[in-house]
């Protein structure tokens, strides 16, 4: 009786109207989820955290009524998410993101108990990523619950957009910022040029080779129109501006273990949170900064750029959102960022898929290019990429 007092009162602290009981709601259940990593049968951490990760992704497609080894503090977390009200739905945000820093601070502690060998630098790296990888799959099964309910309230999308850009991204040492106060390089991130070993975290995670940042980073250049002190940036920006500022890179490694829905989901949930005008933006070769850095432009800007790494590294991602379909709808995008590196996106495709097809459509564009006397269809990547639809409409 003491045990189902217990949970009640748990219960009715998590749904409280009154925010200070949910925050000691929110305590006492972080304790009990963290207790099932530290108290679990398996001596290895990372095997309870694993083990954590597969009941959390039980517990958010079954009912609790079915019998099962997912303790209570889980239901009562994912429950969270079945709330009508969008605060009580926040909760699960919260206490996940608290979860997900308390696991990589046992993680580290249990890596610090145990001597490491004489092929110490290796079994670094494989730690290491073996960590990381536990830990984005907890937070990947549960933002996907996020997802599945298809969560409407904006802050919460944010707040989702933000635990998952937190546990992606590493900052880049103030290094390799330019010394004139011009702004930050441009990190080659998931690149394979040499500054992007140069830029190489000592966590042991390698980054693919097959996709260039940089050739997205274009419009998110730190000499443009934002003129915010770089140092004052890295200090205050979202992890979304850092990212766009080149002060941010993110391993494809672990971009790979995010399930594609968790990029492009959010993407077009925050659609009206635009407020750069598409047909003046891409007349004027705009820069899509509608938005204060940091906000809902910068994030959607983020997410369709690991988005676009996502489906160059991972056919079967770029078949599950709709392939070439879903990149051109994005054109129509209000925020021409979005709309630009879109349509850089399928620019590339169409030199690297239909290499003949894109010569041949190139060439009749020029001869248009030539016959209006606008030089833009062929320097803007947006305008060309819309010619080119055009004239394959037409069927030239």
């Amino acid at each position: 009786m003491k045990a189902k007092l217990s949970w009640a009162t748990l219960h009715s602290l998590l749904h409280s109207e009154k925010i200070a009981y949910r925050q000691n709601g929110y305590t006492w259940l972080g304790d009990l989820l963290i207790a099932e990593i530290t108290e679990g049968r398996d001596m290895n951490v990372c095997s309870n955290v694993e083990e954590l990760q597969r009941k959390i992704a039980y517990a958010g497609v079954h009912d609790s009524s079915v019998s099962s080894d997912v303790p209570l503090s889980i239901w009562l977390m994912c429950g969270l998410l079945k709330s009508k009200h969008n605060i009580i739905r926040w909760g699960f945000l919260f206490v996940l993101e608290r979860l997900l820093m308390r696991c990589k601070f046992l993680l580290d502690k249990n890596e610090m108990q145990h001597p490491r060998s004489s092929n110490a630098s290796q079994k670094h790296a494989d730690s290491r990523l073996e960590k990381a990888n536990a830990v984005i799959d907890i937070m990947s099964s549960a933002l996907s619950l996020v997802a599945q309910i298809n969560e409407t309230d904006r802050i919460n999308i944010l707040k989702m957009c933000g635990i998952l850009l937190s546990q992606l991204c590493l900052k880049v040492l103030a290094a390799t910022t330019i010394p004139n106060g011009e702004g930050v390089q441009k990190s080659k991130v998931c690149g394979g040029a040499d500054e992007n070993k140069k830029n190489d975290t000592s966590d042991g995670i390698s980054q693919l080779n097959d996709f260039r940042w940089n050739e997205f980073m274009e419009e998110a250049d730190s000499r443009s129109s934002y003129s915010i002190n770089s140092s004052l940036m890295c200090k205050t920006a979202s992890m979304a501006a850092m990212l766009l500022q080149g002060q941010a890179i993110v391993p494809m490694q672990l971009v790979a273990r995010v399930p594609a829905a968790l990029f492009y989901w959010p993407l077009i949930q925050l659609a009206g949170a635009a407020t750069d005008n598409i047909a003046l933006g891409v007349a004027v070769v705009s820069k899509g900064r509608g938005n204060l850095p940091g906000a809902a432009s910068d994030i959607r800007a983020t997410l369709l750029l690991l988005l676009i790494g996502k489906c160059t590294a991972d056919p079967s991602a770029f078949q599950e959102v709709g392939g070439e379909e879903f990149f051109r709808e994005l054109l129509d995008d209000t925020d021409s960022r979005v709309a630009y590196y879109s349509s850089a996106f399928l620019l590339k495709r169409m030199m690297t898929e239909k290499p003949d097809e894109y010569k041949h459509m190139l060439q009749n564009l020029i001869f248009k290019a030539q016959q209006s006397n606008n030089e833009k269809l062929l320097e803007n990547p947006y305008l060309q990429v819309r010619g080119l639809l055009q004239l394959s409409n037409d069927g030239l």
